[in-house]
């Protein structure tokens, strides 16, 4: 029967946290490689750094040796019918049978909305077969493809940017907020003057509307229920109706031009 010996348990641990360091540096003198620092993986045992550095390395070996190589040639050619000669009731399992495929295939398609089973499909095999990718094959690496970053759902993105720029706007614990601003938007001191004008908020709800998109610019028009303590103050602010943005596309992202918020407390 084998004994546990806690200190030979330490000793092991210890020198796989060295070997992991002179891994991590092997990475980024050779490679390259962008890896979290140490103490961004402190939580991380030693033993699944190590497979996660061996399996990154493997990766770099393959990926300066891969040529490039048609989608639809990875996954070895499958056949598949054609999108307009299948019945209503079996696009859905003619779906299913392909995005198998790509998964054994260690490729993953994924949708940030719902996309109608028939148009994600044709997408995969009238676009994303002819698409090419490098031709490594390394354990546990997938090549995630998503399906918006060729057919971009700008309702969605513009929801988004609304959304998360209101909850940054009211968060007086991080600045993030001018991130979602145009270069002639963030010099606008407005929106730090308001910001400092309470010491904290608290956003109740928000629900986007009526949605306007064109080739580069758009507007949302949106309701909002917040609430604000004045600066140097116990009084809080209600605040509460429609507001609207205008935005941007720079850069295949939308970014807020102009905001109107509403600012008559109730």
């Amino acid at each position: 029967m084998e004994i546990y010996n806690h200190e030979n348990f330490k000793d092991e641990q210890e020198r796989l946290r060295q070997e992991n360091q002179i891994k991590r540096m092997k990475l980024r003198l050779k490679y390259g490689a962008d890896i979290p620092l140490e103490s961004e993986i402190k939580n991380l045992s030693p033993e699944i750094e190590s497979k996660f550095l061996d399996s990154l390395e493997k990766f770099e070996i393959a990926y300066r040796q891969a040529d490039r190589i048609q989608v639809y040639n990875y996954i070895g050619k499958p056949k598949c019918r054609k999108t307009d000669t299948i019945p209503d009731s079996e696009v859905r399992n003619e779906l299913n049978q392909i995005i198998k495929v790509l998964t054994n295939n260690q490729i993953g398609l994924d949708t940030l909305c719902i996309v109608d089973d028939r148009v994600l499909y044709r997408f995969i095999t009238e676009e994303l077969f002819f698409i090419e990718t490098d031709n490594i094959r390394v354990d546990g690496m997938i090549n995630h493809f998503v399906y918006e970053e060729f057919h971009p759902n700008h309702e969605y993105d513009i929801r988004n940017t609304c959304t998360r720029f209101i909850e940054s706007l009211l968060d007086k614990k991080f600045s993030f907020y001018p991130s979602y601003l145009t270069k002639e938007a963030e010099k606008i001191k407005w929106y730090e003057n308001f910001r400092n004008s309470f010491q904290s908020f608290k956003l109740i709800d928000i629900n986007c509307f009526a949605f306007q998109v064109g080739d580069r610019t758009a507007s949302v028009k949106f309701n909002i229920n917040f609430s604000g303590i004045i600066e140097n103050s116990n009084e809080t602010s209600d605040f509460k109706g429609e507001g609207e943005m205008e935005m941007l596309l720079i850069s295949d992202h939308w970014f807020i031009q102009k905001i109107a918020l509403p600012f008559s407390p109730e």
